[in-house]
């Protein structure tokens, strides 16, 4: 086990609308990554975890070890740079969830080697 193994998950809450914009994003990822097989298997397992059930309240809880999170962060900000002014509303479920994760400075500080 590696150090990163070791630290508790990061909790992402995704409404419904949430979920759907996040797998999206980490699928153009894997698409885009297919050299990185470990890149590749982090987004696969964070898929999987969204195909998870929501609660009552329409919330899907994502256990996110630091990895996949940083994962998950590059995958919703790549796409929220790539969509243009016309795709507003999904700019804005992107931006959604990117305020829910971390800030870019505590992604870059997280290793994926």
């Amino acid at each position: 086990m590696t150090g990163n193994d070791l630290e508790p998950p990061y909790h992402l809450l995704l409404h419904t609308d949430e979920i759907g914009a996040t797998a999206k994003a980490l699928h153009l990822l894997i698409s885009d990554e297919a050299h990185e097989p470990k890149i590749r298997g982090l987004a696969r397992d964070v898929l999987a975890q969204l195909q998870g059930a929501p609660d009552e309240r329409g919330i899907l809880s994502v256990a996110l070890a630091p990895q996949q999170m940083k994962i998950t962060h590059t995958a919703l900000a790549l796409l929220y740079r790539d969509l243009g002014r016309e795709q507003a509303g999904e700019l804005e479920t992107l931006r959604g969830v990117l305020d829910k994760l971390p800030d870019e400075h505590v992604m870059r500080a997280i290793s994926i080697s």
